[in-house]
């Protein structure tokens, strides 16, 4: 398995979910190799030989301590069936503080999965932690507090920011006007931290090759506005291990996933444990295919971090969502990236 550090050298856009993610890769596939090729690529993934197979991207930080560290920020796994009961007033705003949490650092991710942690033995370890932090902010010692004892985020440390745009009308050149006014509009992207950048895990038949898509896109820039500098990045490339359990009892997906037909008859089941939510995914095709503009058909998702107690490996698919010209498919892909785990419920 392979992590990909995203350095971003702009804004970004797009959140890179796995299905934009993929998507981005074999837009890049196909400018550097040509269309046949990628009618190849394609047809391999059709038949259960994938080329790669990629993560959702999560964040990830630099601390500076003695040395350089690199955090990688990881999903906090979907679990129900344990109630948290305040036993303060505090305890209410904490416990709300700990359900919007998104992200937690790869040694508590690894806790999870080896069975060491569940959601109310964290929320002790989280409680402890916010006690002594506003102690020590009480006592002005800030340098004093263990923050090594528990790293999170929440979905607003990925910061979004808004510009404010003009329509312009293309015949004149000047702001487009309707019903007498400008035509006004607010984008939103993504804005990181100092020391903060995104990464993704990967699963490669060909690493040169794959160097070789993310190398483009590092130009090119990767999602939304790319032609008017969004999405650029440098990127770095490393083995990576997780610690995983032996002997599991569940499975952790990363990405979006979309099971198969018999995948979903098994997950169904009512003796099967599943906790998870969904997102119905609803993207759009364009000129990066040299067709006209048109939404992709919505395709409903198991996010990231949604646990699943079986034993037997989860695949998904690509999911055909708009045809070309041709009538050809255009893809999207809701193949399953996830880890093995063991996971402790109470």
């Amino acid at each position: 398995m392979k992590v990909i550090r995203i350095i971003p050298k702009t804004n970004f856009h797009t959140y890179l979910h796995s299905d934009t993610l993929w998507g981005n890769l074999v837009y890049a596939y196909k400018l550097l190799y040509g269309e046949t090729a990628l009618e190849k690529l394609l047809e391999n993934y059709l038949k259960g030989n994938p080329s790669f197979i990629v993560s959702s991207i999560f964040p990830y930080e630099i601390i500076k301590n003695d040395s350089e560290q690199i955090i990688y920020y990881f999903p906090k796994p979907l679990l129900g069936g344990e109630t948290i009961e305040p036993e303060s007033p505090e305890d209410m705003t904490m416990i709300k503080e700990f359900k919007a949490i998104k992200f937690v650092e790869q040694k508590i991710f690894e806790e999870y999965l080896n069975g060491n942690l569940n959601n109310k033995s964290l929320f002790e370890r989280f409680k402890l932690f916010r006690i002594e932090e506003n102690e020590k902010k009480e006592e002005q010692d800030q340098n004093s507090i263990k923050y090594e004892k528990f790293r999170y985020l929440k979905d607003k440390d990925i910061k979004p920011i808004y510009n404010l745009h003009n329509s312009i009308d293309r015949m004149s050149g000047s702001t487009l006007e309707a019903e007498g006014r400008g035509q006004l509009y607010w984008e939103e992207e993504l804005a990181f931290r100092d020391k903060m950048g995104l990464f993704f895990l990967a699963e490669v038949t060909n690493l040169d090759e794959f160097t070789a898509l993310l190398r483009l896109l590092s130009h090119v820039g990767i999602g939304g506005n790319r032609s008017i500098g969004k999405g650029s990045f440098k990127f770095e490339i490393e083995d990576f291990t997780l610690s995983i359990p032996s002997d599991s009892n569940a499975l952790i997906t990363l990405s979006l996933y979309h099971p198969t037909e018999k995948e979903l008859e098994i997950i169904s089941k009512k003796e099967i444990k599943k906790f998870y939510d969904i997102n119905i995914r609803i993207g759009a095709v364009g000129r990066d295919f040299n067709i006209e503009f048109q939404e992709k058909n919505p395709v409903p998702c198991f996010v990231e971090g949604s646990t699943f107690f079986v034993k037997d490996k989860l695949m998904g698919h690509l999911v055909s969502t708009a045809k070309m010209k041709d009538q050809k498919d255009i893809f999207s892909n809701y193949l399953f990236f996830g880890v093995k785990a063991n996971l402790r419920q109470s």
